[in-house]
């Protein structure tokens, strides 16, 4: 888990004490191949990390990319009150890793390292694609 967080650019600066602390408040799901994970303009509220499986990024009926195996999406919403700007739907049965922006936002009051780190990236993202 902690070396899956660690290709995040969020987390890629965290130590390992800090990972950890993320990693236990990070949940396994599952979707079926054809499934909507979330649609553009859902409000969103949980960053994935694809364990196994592909998902598309779809923005007005264009798919924009596929991703596989540890890719992250959604990461935005962890720190943004934004609507989603993209669909992303299974290609295959996927299994990912989830974690709640509750949490998250837990962790970034009772530490302020991650606090730190996690607000120097979203700076540099704020332009993300999705």
């Amino acid at each position: 888990m902690i070396e899956i967080l660690k290709n995040i650019p969020f987390f890629a600066q965290l130590g390992e004490a800090d990972l950890k602390q993320i990693a236990e408040n990070v949940k396994m799901d599952y979707f079926p191949a054809e499934h909507v994970i979330f649609s553009e303009n859902d409000q969103g509220d949980i960053m994935y990390v694809i364990k196994r499986g592909q998902v598309q990024v779809i923005r007005d009926s264009t798919i924009l990319a596929v991703l596989k195996d540890g890719a992250f999406f959604g990461e935005m919403a962890l720190v943004s009150d934004e609507h989603r700007n993209a669909t992303l739907k299974t290609v295959t049965d996927v299994e990912v890793l989830t974690l709640k922006k509750e949490d998250f936002m837990h962790l970034m009051e009772t530490n302020s390292n991650i606090a730190s780190l996690v607000s120097y990236e979203v700076v540099k993202r704020s332009n993300s694609v999705f």
